[in-house]
């Protein structure tokens, strides 16, 4: 593999790129290697993105948005496979889309997925806005079934399936997914000072092409608070996801050792490091049942180098040891 991610598992490690402040040239090659691979693609899948070769199976699913017995227009509707885990419906962080569209005017939708079940939320959003999770004052929707619960629905392969009219509920609304296991900490920057503003992305596995839940914001003072379904997950951070693969300047960071700021391991009774190893550049994982809170998760941020500079910089130094080492004599 391009980045030489550690061996995949429990015990996995976060290559250093994402853990360390002042990179060495070994480093920085895998910064410069993380810019081109594009490893982390956070945006959801739109029809177009699909494979070919996948296209051929998938089904196809209609239907009618209402909320309060209302048509819902032009709203993006996005879906969630139901082998994910629920999509969380308390509090303000938000699972990933497997696929996302945007109903017509008049509420109406058709969606291409491979086959499976699917949950469905709906936002409002207008046209040409960045891409992202739900932000403060925008309106978010999943849709129910008759008995008040979160709807799951089948898509068949190579079959058209009419959801008919769906209603969505707002998240708060569903009772059944009202309890998760919570994540407190703070967010500093290269000076130990908080950051606010920077978004948590977790991730269920190191390599994953895309995080499965978004967390809002940090705020003011870095802090943040995180309700997800109970499971085990890496945190890795970033200021901001507009633009796809973080640039050269950019904050990035993970919740790990090798920080330049210790992380702090008390998590209120629970062990937050699963499978640690030793050594620069471990990322821990953060795991936790139903209803537990897991507080003290201190993640450092970074900025990524230019790598024009850098360069630059390693040949002039370069230069200066080739120099040394001839005794100051240069070829003319």
């Amino acid at each position: 593999m391009l980045l030489e991610p550690a061996r995949m598992g429990e015990d996995e490690v976060l290559p250093e790129y994402l853990l360390l402040s002042n990179p060495t040239r070994w480093q920085m090659k895998k910064i410069i290697m993380f810019l081109v691979a594009g490893v982390l693609l956070f945006s959801a899948q739109t029809q177009a993105a699909t494979p070919g070769f996948m296209k051929a199976g998938m089904g196809t699913l209609e239907g009618h948005l209402y909320v309060n017995g209302k048509v819902l227009p032009n709203a993006i509707v996005a879906f969630f496979n139901k082998k994910g885990g629920p999509p969380p419906v308390a509090g303000s962080t938000r699972r990933v889309p497997d696929m996302v569209t945007r109903a017509d005017g008049k509420g109406k939708f058709s969606v291409k997925l491979l086959p499976g079940w699917y949950y469905m939320g709906a936002l409002i959003r207008a046209r040409g806005q960045a891409p992202g999770p739900p932000r403060k004052g925008e309106k978010f929707y999943f849709i129910k079934n008759n008995k008040g619960r979160l709807r799951a629905m089948e898509v068949k392969s190579r079959t058209v399936t009419e959801a008919g009219r769906v209603e969505g509920l707002k998240p708060g609304a569903f009772k059944e997914f009202s309890k998760f296991m919570t994540i407190k900490g703070q967010i500093l920057g290269p000076d130990g000072k908080p950051v606010a503003g920077a978004l948590i992305l977790l991730m269920d596995k190191l390599n994953a092409p895309r995080p499965r839940y978004i967390a809002p914001p940090s705020g003011k003072d870095g802090k943040f608070v995180i309700k997800v379904p109970s499971g085990t997950y890496y945190l890795m951070v970033r200021k901001s996801l507009v633009g796809g693969r973080p640039r050269a300047g950019s904050l990035v960071g993970t919740y790990g050792k090798g920080s330049p700021l210790k992380a702090n391991l008390k998590t209120g009774g629970v062990r937050a490091g699963v499978g640690v190893r030793g050594g620069t550049g471990t990322a821990l994982a953060v795991r936790g049942k139903d209803g537990e809170v897991i507080s003290g998760i201190n993640i450092n941020m970074f900025k990524i180098p230019d790598p024009a500079a850098t360069r630059s910089r390693f040949e002039k130094q370069a230069r200066a040891r080739k120099m040394r080492q001839s005794g100051g004599k240069s070829k003319k």
